[in-house]
């Protein structure tokens, strides 16, 4: 009893609007406290994903682009090593070739210079050296003195420049590829004719009567690689760079050089010595944090100049031949900075919400300061939900007072009863349209990471991925099925006949026909620039074949685009046998291709 009598001694020396206000102000904060935790924690957790996400996509876009890039100097060798076998390409005289292989270095923007070395150790070499044409080669198409010659935009040979002694015979490029038949690249060097950083790659040259008379090979200039960089769309502010085992940089976005001009010649550069700070920070955190430079996969932050950037260090490979370093990194801002900024309003907003409705809980209070017995039995109703109760009064006293006092508080809970309700429902509306927002961007994620951006249908990524389940899948299960590479015929024409906006639409167009013949239960993907693949499930070699002939016979009926071009195109069809790879599969179908493309093109072998 005592100390019961002291409690209320104590609430008594209270005023009634503190009793009121204090404890509401708590449970309101402890309550938005609680709100403003949850969706803090959501938007974290989408933050989270949404980097996540886009450091995937970024890193195959970057992928594709470089495997597409470097796969054009292969095309070029292969390309003239099919004219020379099919008698189509003079490989006699210097000149008329030297204006050739001067017009394939201007025609494709991924190469430097281009050549022929033969057998005698003799070269013909074309291409560009800082703006000017140039065309070289040996006396005699012998090793010995190589005379070097400024020429004009048509192959015309102007001015002599310079000479150096030359014998192919003991380059590596022309002795891998010779050796070994196949496109060898070669790691970064400087040039025979200038001081200049690049990297080779050779194919070898097979003569009509079947003897090895030399090799094709094309050159890159690290410069022009770090141009090219430069054009891969990814965001604004993002760096990206490639560094090979050793440390030294290959190419970068930046605008910094790969190399180091030292009296006239190039020397390569270390990451770890580059201006460029993000590109120097983020190696040196390489090295000091995991020790090595890596063969996995490393993602992690760092702060450069203040500001977060997302990095992403992977191994890139081309066809096994070319083994780098990839670093991509990422300011948060290019990334999340619009759902920080989305955040930043929602918190004005909730906040300015929740002083409001203290604001208004503060001037209904005032309006039950006096004592209300009298008022009970209106109190009481008004606790099964019959706000706006009025009380009829006719007195002028200080009851009288109260009464409309309290008449004036009962249409004004009931309005903020109302407000509240519709505050609920207007979040709940916000809370479903981010459900929805963010339901409909992941899926538009997901699809990007699969998808070709020209063409719309899947990419190589997935399709070497749908390949790899159904060689499991055949494998559990002892089923077959079959794949189809088709290439289109004589497509560098329709580039250089109409132009590239035409050579796209003529994709588009083989891909929307192509994807009117599959089955449900088929994949369909663009394997490479103007490769096609379709994975047949359940399907045996002799009806992928025929399913294949009969789209090549429809497809060569076809009228593309508004320049009325007609098109062909060849196919190999394999199907798989048992412990088939990966790599098994797709070489034989490639091998039939080769043998369609070889034997006079517009036909499937199988």
């Amino acid at each position: 009893m005592k100390k019961q009598s002291v409690y209320f001694r104590l609430v008594n020396k209270l005023s009634l609007r503190t009793i009121i206000v204090i404890p509401v102000f708590l449970i309101l904060l402890l309550g938005s406290s609680l709100i403003y935790y949850q969706i803090e924690t959501f938007f974290i957790k989408y933050s989270a994903k949404v980097i996540e996400t886009n450091q995937v996509r970024i890193k195959n876009h970057v992928y594709d682009h470089l495997d597409d890039y470097f796969e054009i100097p292969v095309m070029v060798n292969k390309y003239n090593a099919i004219l020379v076998k099919n008698k189509q390409l003079n490989l006699q005289d210097e000149q008329l070739l030297g204006r050739i292989l001067l017009n394939e270095v201007k025609s494709n923007t991924a190469i430097d210079y281009a050549y022929f070395a033969n057998s005698d150790g003799g070269i013909v070499s074309s291409g560009l050296y800082q703006g000017t044409n140039r065309i070289s080669y040996t006396k005699d198409m012998k090793a010995g003195e190589f005379r070097i010659y400024e020429a004009d935009e048509d192959g015309n040979i102007l001015n002599y420049i310079k000479s150096v002694e030359f014998d192919s015979r003991k380059k590596p490029w022309y002795i891998e590829a010779n050796q070994d038949g196949i496109p060898y690249w070669t790691g970064v060097y400087s040039g025979a004719q200038e001081p200049i950083l690049g990297m080779s790659t050779s194919y070898p040259v097979i003569s009509p009567s079947g003897v090895k008379i030399g090799v094709f090979g094309t050159d890159i200039l690290l410069d022009q690689l770090s141009k090219f960089l430069k054009t891969i769309e990814i965001t604004k502010n993002s760096v990206v760079c490639l560094v090979d085992e050793k440390g030294l940089i290959v190419a970068s976005s930046t605008s910094e050089k790969p190399f180091k001009d030292i009296n006239g010649s190039q020397v390569r550069l270390a990451a770890v010595e580059s201006k460029n700070t993000v590109i120097r920070e983020g190696y040196n955190r390489v090295i000091t944090k995991y020790n090595h430079y890596f063969n996995e996969e490393i993602k992690d932050r760092i702060k450069v100049r203040g500001e977060d950037y997302y990095y992403c260090f992977s191994k890139y490979s081309y066809n096994d031949k070319i083994n780098w370093n990839l670093m991509i990194s990422i300011p948060r801002d290019d990334l999340i900075g619009d759902i920080e900024m989305l955040f930043l309003k929602f918190s004005i907003i909730f906040f300015a919400v929740v002083i409001l409705i203290l604001i208004a809980y503060t001037i209904i209070s005032r309006w039950i300061m006096q004592p209300i017995e009298s008022l009970n039995s209106k109190v009481n109703q008004m606790t099964n939900d019959n706000w706006g109760i009025q009380i009829e009064t006719n007195r002028r006293d200080e009851l009288g007072q109260l009464t409309r006092s309290f008449n004036s508080m009962s249409i004004k809970l009931r309005d903020y009863i109302l407000m509240l309700n519709n505050k609920q429902e207007e979040l709940e509306e916000i809370n479903t349209t981010l459900e929805e927002l963010v339901h409909e961007r992941t899926k538009e994620l997901e699809l990007l990471t699969i998808t070709d951006s020209l063409t719309n249908i899947y990419n190589k990524r997935y399709l070497m991925e749908k390949l790899n389940q159904n060689i499991e899948k055949a494998k559990r299960y002892n089923e077959t099925f079959s794949i189809v590479i088709f290439d289109i015929d004589h497509f560098k024409k329709v580039n250089d006949t109409y132009g590239h906006l035409e050579g796209d639409v003529t994709l588009r167009e083989v891909s929307n026909f192509l994807a009117s013949t599959v089955r449900d239960v088929d994949v369909l993907g663009r394997y490479g620039g103007e490769e096609f693949m379709i994975i047949m499930t359940s399907t045996k070699l002799d009806e992928a074949y025929i399913a294949a002939d009969r789209a090549r016979d429809k497809l060569s009926k076809l009228i593309i685009g508004s320049k009325n071009i007609k098109i062909t195109i060849s196919g190999g069809v394999a199907e798989y046998r048992t412990d088939d790879s990966l790599l098994d599969i797709i070489k034989r179908a490639d091998n039939n291709l080769y043998i369609a493309k070889k034997s006079g093109r517009n036909k499937i072998i199988k």
